[in-house]
């Protein structure tokens, strides 16, 4: 593994962002393949209230692997085209302060929740968060983030696929002992996925490049880690969190098929992640510039538009009828919930450019404000629709929230460039005035 240091790009034109992009998204294509086999499995030999349980768990794990994964994915690159000199020294540190995280601070929190479940007389998913606290701990490895900042993404897809493969395969053999086990389901994820992981730290190489190296402390790193894991842990209850409160007021069977197209949902915006990834660099790079980020986000989202359209169209035709013949039964509340979850496709890909590159740009608060009032508007339409409407309610709440979000952002967004433009035409004129100064 030889020493990694960052270095500027030279800004792509639309083809090279083009070819990025789809070079990401064929990249990982085996990764969405294996992941939707994935699912597809679980959906075939599970239980839809077995399901259903698994996607609470996996509700309480994902919000721990935001919180372990410090942000890192939205502020790394930032943090290491910041920071120079060598990127490997830099992620050697943040997987120091992962781990302790996760061991200190997550550690505790799934305890907790495991023995609420418990009281409950749940002991069943009781086991299985205590179980996916494997899933925490490999988040920690992950190096995603380091792979965007140097352009990267062969070697992150392909060790991501060889996890996800062990992963499958071990899920297949041992089908039998999983239906009575559930809990052997996030420890046989993290097995693969820290597998792939480590594949990836070993293979992950780029060319040592000269530099200055600036001093980041530990705690800078924590600080705006703070702010960003806190935001996407908001995000990610503001997509999963609803399929908890629906189990109080839904059926087992109606939880565990609108968990079904929640889970579809999440594989489509791995996509849309592919396409931040793309474009994170070049917005870090012009960052300070309000021209130049002008033109690359209105690039970028054009892009995410154009891939908005392409999946609602994917789910409101396709995805009720492929659901039910992964399932081999019928499926009435995915059929009805689809065509509503196209549209918060569509709006999840119109807020995908604002609402990640945020952090970036130096919003982590309003990023986080943003996210915080999406979410506290969804609880307060969960708990108005739910209770009449069920799992639709559920689905219409997801629109409006999402929607709301997207607005939000764009105005965080264009209120940053008007006042970044202010400024650039302050530093040109005292850039002017100092040029023409005679003593």
């Amino acid at each position: 593994m030889s020493t990694a240091a960052v270095t500027v790009h030279p800004r792509p034109g639309l083809r090279a962002l083009a070819a990025r992009f789809f070079g990401y998204l064929s990249a990982d294509g085996l990764n969405y393949a294996l992941g939707f086999l994935i699912y597809g499995w679980l959906v075939r030999v599970l239980t839809n209230q077995q399901y259903g349980q698994l996607s609470i768990a996996t509700s309480v794990y994902q919000a721990l692997m935001m919180v372990a994964a410090l942000g890192l994915d939205l502020t790394g690159p930032k943090l290491i085209s910041e920071s120079g000199g060598d990127s490997m020294e830099f992620a050697r540190r943040a997987q120091h302060l992962r781990l302790a995280v996760a061991v200190l601070v997550c550690g505790p929190i799934q305890a907790g929740a495991a023995l609420y479940a418990w009281h409950r007389g749940q002991n069943l998913l009781a086991v299985v968060i205590l179980a996916s606290f494997s899933m925490v701990l490999a988040r920690a490895l992950d190096l995603t983030y380091l792979a965007v900042a140097l352009r990267a993404p062969a070697p992150l897809a392909k060790t991501r696929a060889l996890g996800l493969s062990i992963y499958l395969l071990i899920l297949i053999l041992c089908t039998p002992v999983v239906r009575q086990h559930l809990w052997l389901v996030p420890i046989l994820n993290a097995a693969g996925v820290t597998i792939g992981r480590l594949g990836h730290l070993l293979r992950l190489q780029a060319p040592r490049v000269s530099g200055a190296a600036a001093s980041l402390r530990s705690g800078e790193i924590v600080a705006q880690g703070i702010k960003a894991s806190g935001g996407q842990l908001l995000l990610l209850i503001l997509q999963t969190g609803d399929v908890i409160l629906l189990a109080k007021y839904a059926s087992a069977d109606a939880v565990g098929q609108y968990a079904m197209i929640s889970r579809l949902y999440l594989l489509g915006l791995a996509v849309l992640g592919a396409m931040f990834n793309t474009f994170l660099p070049e917005i870090v790079q012009v960052a300070h510039h309000a021209g130049k980020l002008r033109h690359v986000f209105r690039t970028c989202i054009l892009a995410n538009l154009a891939l908005g359209l392409a999946g609602a169209a994917v789910f409101y035709w396709i995805s009720a009828p492929l659901s039910e013949l992964l399932a081999h039964r019928s499926l009435p509340a995915v059929r009805a919930i689809s065509p509503i979850f196209a549209l918060v496709f569509l709006l999840m890909a119109a807020a995908n450019p604002f609402q990640g590159m945020l952090p970036s740009l130096h919003r982590s608060t309003e990023y986080v404000v943003a996210i915080a009032s999406a979410a506290v508007l969804l609880l307060g339409l969960d708990l108005l629709l739910m209770p009449r409407y069920g799992a639709l309610g559920a689905a219409y709440g997801q629109a409006i929230a999402t929607a709301y979000l997207a607005a939000f952002t764009a105005f965080v967004y264009l209120r940053h460039v008007r006042a970044l433009h202010a400024e650039n035409l302050e530093a040109a004129a005292h850039d002017m005035a100092g040029s023409t100064w005679q003593p």
